[in-house]
């Protein structure tokens, strides 16, 4: 190493992670916070900035574990200061008993008044309900019955009582060949770029897929 080059510093790298990981999970959870119901979405194929609901939930999951592990590092390699930071606090504790006060009431509150649905806790909750909704206000978007996009093309015929030769005619002749009837329209989403529920409607559309 020459010496210009400055030596990796460990701690410094902990910090910005922890900075780096913190910011993007707000980004994420702001995202996971309006983002559409489950069936919507999958049914839809819902994407922001090129992200489907599934992504943004697996961003925000690792990079909580990314936060955490940096996290506990940080505290280890910071250990001795903490310590006598609070060891200083500890001595002084008469002076902090109404901050404290203040801290567990609050947190109690948050924590009663969201388990209570008690508002504003619970208007929060249906703030983000209707902007869940507002991205397909007035269309109608919903499968019809949950992840219906999961099942096979063999097992979705069955259950809404459509004719199988009739649904893989109709997906070949729209460009969304099957290559067997265990295909789902999830698969088949992903293979062609489009949501389930273009697929469906497709194949409803056709008179070869009734009975």
């Amino acid at each position: 190493m020459s010496s210009s080059e400055k030596p990796f510093r460990l701690r410094n790298f902990i910090s910005l992670l922890i900075t780096f990981s913190g910011l993007v999970m707000i980004v994420s959870g702001l995202v996971l916070y309006v983002v559409p119901e489950g069936r919507v979405a999958y049914w839809t194929n819902w994407k922001l900035f090129g992200l489907t609901k599934t992504a943004w939930g697996s961003v925000h999951t690792n990079l909580s574990f990314v936060f955490f592990i940096a996290l506990f590092f940080h505290l280890y390699y910071n250990w001795r200061v903490l310590k006598a930071y609070l060891k200083d606090r500890v001595r002084q504790s008469f002076t902090l008993r109404r901050e404290l006060a203040v801290v567990l009431i609050l947190g109690s509150v948050v924590v009663a008044g969201s388990i209570a649905e008690l508002p504003p806790f619970s208007q929060v909750m249906d703030l983000g309900a209707s902007a869940k909704k507002a991205w397909y206000a007035g269309e109608d978007v919903l499968p019809p019955f949950p992840h219906a996009e999961l099942m096979s093309l063999k097992e979705l015929a069955k259950k809404v009582d459509l004719n199988l030769a009739g649904m893989m005619t109709v997906l070949k002749e729209k460009g969304y060949a099957a290559d067997s009837d265990e295909a789902t329209l999830k698969d088949l989403a992903e293979r062609y770029g489009v949501s389930p529920m273009i697929m469906f409607e497709s194949i409803m559309a056709d008179d070869r897929v009734y009975r």
